[in-house]
């Protein structure tokens, strides 16, 4: 019973939302960053990945799309967008990353910039 309640709980709680600055700082934890698509790459082996707020190898952050969750996201219509996308925190290369299997982990946010 106590895990049914925690599981309950844990959806009941927002994410901390964080920019991609602040990102780095909060590895492992999940929560939603913010920040504008500067690049988007698809990978020759079918996986996507979203620069945010800066270019390959300037970005702050990556969005990583798996190749068997990328078909979700039409990612064209990202480019030069401001998203938030919700996850766990992971570093790889000394650059934040989050891992995206659903469009519901990812918003809009409102205008271009």
């Amino acid at each position: 019973m106590k895990k049914i309640a925690l599981i309950l709980l844990s959806f009941a709680v927002a994410f901390a939302t964080y920019s991609t600055n602040e990102a780095k700082k909060h590895i492992g934890e999940y929560a939603k960053v913010c920040g504008k698509v500067s690049g988007v790459y698809h990978h020759r082996n079918g996986h996507l990945f979203l620069d945010l707020d800066g270019r390959y190898p300037h970005q702050k952050m990556t969005v990583v799309i798996w190749k068997e969750y990328a078909d979700n996201f039409d990612s064209m219509h990202f480019k030069n967008r401001r998203i938030c996308v919700q996850g766990r925190i992971r570093l790889y290369k000394g650059k934040p990353e989050i891992f995206l299997k659903s469009r519901s982990q990812l918003t809009m946010q409102r205008g271009r910039r």
